[in-house]
């Protein structure tokens, strides 16, 4: 065995652990927390504390990955793997949405690689503000003005605030008067950082709109800036919105939607009202005393009476959604669901029968008389003589009446293999009101907009055959 001699080494020893086995160290200190949770028997207060400080080197080791991140973008470490950029790169290597990735990476560039000789033993220093003012930036994008967070990557690197503080932060400093100084943008970086301390993330963002008053006495200007703001988010949010919803063909139907603040909170106080605690306790009373005319579990069993949160607020929007008045829609008939069902069956006689609906597919009888209890009847049997259907040269538009009676006939578009439901289309004259068409229901059409508008196209012909006594189809063949 050999002894080195430290003094006459021609070069210092480095003894600092490379960054691989800190890690290491890490994950095996965060197994000894795991083994010691089966025995920490501890207070209410105990346990605040602990996770509050489990919170805070959650939010240090966020600041490790944010400030890794910022090395691999500016070290393009993307190009190595093919990635198109460090969003992509991200997204791939932590297996993450790209969506979330691209906001990561954008603090990340934001925040920028951690300053040589910050920190210490334990807690890094510096302290609020460290690093001096807050500079700007062009991040490539247009020469969009991205703010350099000097101070704001000391305080999350100290677990003071989060990763969503920060992005919060960037954002509003990114969304200030471009007239606004170094120095300005620098005071409104360390108000911002003051205001996470006690709120949200949420409650920094409204805040943060009138963040301008650290330098702007005017409350005229301070109220523009903040209603600027609030305008270029709605209009960012109408530009965002999305809706989808599929058949799972087991009697249920699955969606998603993206909407404006305002009309998903809308709807957000509607079903929050509708499954208030003493709403639903009125309902169940209201159950409780009701007749019925079949178990009486079936109206108010003890499963129903503990319902999961979600579940009682998916049945309050499907009640909801049975509800919505259509009177004033623009096409008052196309937002309404058709239901042809027999009288029999409505009043509720002996052999019902599933009702037919205008969208491909059948519902109960007896969800088909509950909706008539709360919706509008008309009055007649389609096609009869009780509501005028034949309106010869009076009207050029066909009126809801008659539309009503030709879902009777129609499930679909009227043209030769194409399956849009009805709801989706227009009516249409067989022979055109400028000939000398009437507006009569053997006279009308259901046609998607697709085949409405090659209709009208000079670019296509059309055959029109006839299926039975009510019903026709339409050909169309492209003119050469």
């Amino acid at each position: 065995m050999s002894l080195i001699d430290l003094a006459a080494a021609r070069h210092p020893i480095d003894f600092t652990p490379s960054l691989d086995s800190l890690l290491r160290a890490a994950h095996r200190e965060v197994d000894s927390m795991m083994d010691r949770l089966t025995d920490n028997a501890l207070g209410p207060a105990e346990l605040r504390a602990q996770i509050a400080e489990v919170e805070r080197l959650k939010r240090r080791v966020e600041a490790v990955q944010l400030r890794l991140t910022a090395q691999a973008s500016q070290r393009r470490a993307h190009e190595g793997s093919g990635q198109l950029d460090t969003p992509s790169w991200f997204a791939r290597t932590t297996r993450t949405d790209r969506a979330d990735a691209a906001g990561h990476a954008a603090l990340a560039d934001a925040l920028g690689e951690r300053p040589k000789g910050d920190g210490g033993d334990g807690d890094p220093g510096g302290g609020p503000g460290a690093g001096g003012g807050a500079g700007g930036a062009s991040d490539g994008d247009g020469g969009r003005r991205t703010p350099h967070l000097t101070a704001t990557g000391a305080a999350l690197d100290e677990g003071r605030i989060s990763a969503a503080h920060a992005k919060v932060i960037m954002r509003a400093l990114d969304t200030l008067p471009d007239a606004t100084t170094d120095e300005q943008r620098r005071q409104c970086e360390l108000a911002l950082l003051k205001l996470c301390t006690n709120r949200s993330p949420s409650q920094v963002r409204r805040a943060s709109r009138r963040i301008i008053e650290v330098f702007e006495s005017r409350v005229e200007t301070v109220d523009q800036h903040e209603d600027d703001l609030v305008a270029d988010e709605e209009e960012a949010a109408r530009d965002k919105a999305s809706f989808w919803i599929k058949d799972n063909c087991d009697g249920t139907m699955t969606g998603q939607f993206t909407v404006p603040w305002v009309s998903g909170m809308m709807l957000k106080k509607v079903i929050d009202a509708m499954t208030a605690p003493r709403r639903r306790s009125e309902d169940a009373t209201a159950a409780d005393s009701a007749p019925t005319d079949g178990d009486r579990s079936l109206v108010t069993s003890h499963a129903d009476r503990h319902l999961d949160w979600a579940h009682r607020r998916g049945l309050a929007l499907a009640d909801l959604l049975t509800r919505i008045p259509t009177d004033h829609l623009h096409t008052k008939v196309s937002a309404t669901m058709l239901v042809t069902t027999r009288l029999s069956d409505l009043l509720g006689d002996l052999g019902t029968r599933a009702a037919g609906t205008d969208v491909h597919d059948v519902m109960s009888a007896g969800t088909a008389r509950r909706l008539a209890c709360g919706a509008g009847i008309l009055p007649a049997v389609l096609d009869g003589d009780s509501v005028p259907l034949d309106l010869g040269r009076q009207r050029r538009l066909f009126s809801d009446n008659q539309r009503m009676a030709l879902a009777g006939r129609y499930d679909e578009c009227a043209a030769e293999g194409c399956d849009r439901p009805f709801a989706w289309t227009e009516t249409h004259h067989l022979r055109p009101w400028e000939a000398g068409g009437l507006t009569d229901l053997d006279n009308a059409v259901p046609l998607c907009g697709r085949h409405h508008h090659m209709i009208d196209s000079g670019m296509w012909s059309h055959s029109i055959t006839r299926r039975d006594q009510r019903t026709v189809a339409l050909s169309f063949h492209r003119r050469t």
